[in-house]
């Protein structure tokens, strides 16, 4: 047995070690892109009467709490942070961050915070109500980019329930512009995989009801014919394989009422007009290759001609059917979408 001389062997050390720096850098890359959300820190919600103090508290939890479902940033939990929560004490005289005392600033900035929330629960004696206002603070500059209110009624403060969806409807406010702008961004990119699928599909409906019109007798359409299936196989196994995600993804942004009536319509793609009538016409596909083949038995072939013009004929009328059911769906759910968009 030979040993490999010692340079080889420091050669392959050093190539290893550059590539484990290659792949450390490229890691480290990647955890900081997944990381680029802004840091914010949720000061407790101020309130000048003791009386509704338990309350300010309340709100500060479900703000906190649908700030994270929210999943823009990511929020510092107040209650894991001891050197933070040392200046309880001073929460509720403080509401911008340039009363912060410095040592806390320090504080804020070595748990990595970059905004802080700042919120006040007031109430009106006159009207009967009460105001919650919140608004971000950037902790360097200390300019505020978003600030908004929500109206309560005095009855329903005690309310767990109502207390969660006021501050679900004020994270809403606040974050108006951002909501709009992925709702936009979804709805494009949603509708125009359904419009590609409805554009295929009826393609593909064209292609097999041009043999009934004698399509067979032109050696063009076999071709026509493959490229119009591979296109649709293409947009399908796209919805197919990423159906989930698509699902999912426009449901955490419309909502679930319409994420159930999008789910309806991409049952409708996968089970009616695919499985029923799509995966029949591979058939009918089938015969068309025999069809073709067979250039020298006349009989034959027009035996064939008849079963693929008579299959085809049948085929068509459910696929047609079932094509009109799904894009009637998906015709009125979009249009209650542009509806709700123009509105907002």
């Amino acid at each position: 047995m030979k040993l490999k001389p010692m340079r080889n062997n420091v050669n392959m050390f050093i190539k290893s070690l550059g590539l484990i720096l290659i792949v450390a850098t490229q890691l480290v890359v990647t955890v900081q892109a997944q990381n680029s959300k802004t840091n914010v820190y949720v000061w407790d919600f101020k309130t000048g009467d003791e009386t509704i103090e338990k309350y300010a508290e309340k709100f500060t939890d479900d703000f906190e709490t649908e700030l994270i479902k929210l999943d823009k940033y990511t929020v510092l939990q107040r209650r894991n942070h001891n050197l933070v929560l040392a200046h309880r004490n001073m929460e509720n005289a403080i509401s911008n961050v340039k009363n912060l005392p410095t040592e806390t600033v320090d504080k804020l900035k070595t748990i990595k915070a970059e905004m802080v929330v700042f919120g006040e629960l007031m109430e009106d004696t006159d009207s009967g109500i009460y105001e919650v206002t919140v608004f971000f603070q950037n902790l360097g500059n200390g300019e505020i980019p978003k600030k908004e209110s929500v109206i309560i009624q005095k009855a329903l403060i005690k309310s767990n329930t109502h207390r969660k969806d006021y501050m679900k409807n004020l994270i809403g406010k606040l974050h108006a512009k951002e909501i709009i702008e992925a709702k936009n961004k979804q709805f494009g990119f949603i509708s125009k995989k359904m419009d590609t699928y409805m554009i295929r599909v009826k393609d593909v409906q064209t292609a097999f009801d041009d043999t009934i019109v004698n399509a067979l007798d032109y050696e063009e359409y076999f071709k026509d014919l493959e490229n119009t299936i591979k296109a649709y196989n293409s947009i399908f196994s796209d919805l197919n394989d990423n159906g989930e995600k698509y699902l999912l993804d426009f449901e955490s942004v419309f909502g679930k009422a319409y994420g159930k009536d999008f789910e309806s319509v991409y049952k409708g793609i996968i089970d009616n007009i695919h499985k029923k009538h799509i995966l029949k016409l591979n058939d009918i596909r089938k015969k068309i290759w025999d069809y073709q083949k067979k250039q020298n038995n006349k009989k034959e072939r027009e035996r064939i001609k008849k079963d693929i013009i008579r299959d085809s004929k049948n085929s068509t009328i459910g696929l047609n059917t079932a094509i009109d059911n799904v894009e009637n769906d998906m015709d009125k759910l979009f249009s209650k979408i542009k509806e709700d968009l123009r509105e907002s």
